[in-house]
């Protein structure tokens, strides 16, 4: 036997330590990331310019702290992000997400625009 996933769950356990999971296992037309507490205070995912338009994707946090577990707010390119998810091209067309974390749940944010599922697509 070898290895059997293909190398899945080494990605999966990648995207998770940053803080996001590919809902739909990345086959989507628009693929879409959840937003989740990444272990990191910041993580740069350097993008490849022979495919991609963006140089950088940067995700950094602000009160990492072990106890500091729930998203208070974010921000994506500077402005107020108030869903828990984005858009795949966010990430290849560079940029920065910047996340407040607090020891609380803010139960008011992320939870305005659900993310798209598999009951949208037609």
């Amino acid at each position: 036997m070898g290895d059997e996933d293909e190398g899945l769950m080494g990605s999966l356990s990648a995207l998770m330590a940053m803080g996001l999971f590919e809902e739909r296992g990345g086959c989507a037309e628009k693929p879409v990331y959840e937003i989740t507490t990444p272990i990191f205070d910041k993580i740069i995912i350097h993008l490849n310019n022979d495919y991609y338009k963006g140089k950088d994707f940067v995700i950094e946090t602000k009160n990492n702290t072990p106890e500091n577990v729930y998203i208070q707010s974010a921000m994506l390119n500077g402005m107020p992000l108030n869903k828990c998810w984005f858009y795949h091209r966010d990430i290849v067309n560079g940029g920065n997400l910047i996340l407040d974390l607090g020891s609380t749940p803010n139960k008011e944010w992320g939870v305005a625009i659900p993310p798209p599922s598999m009951s949208d697509i037609k």
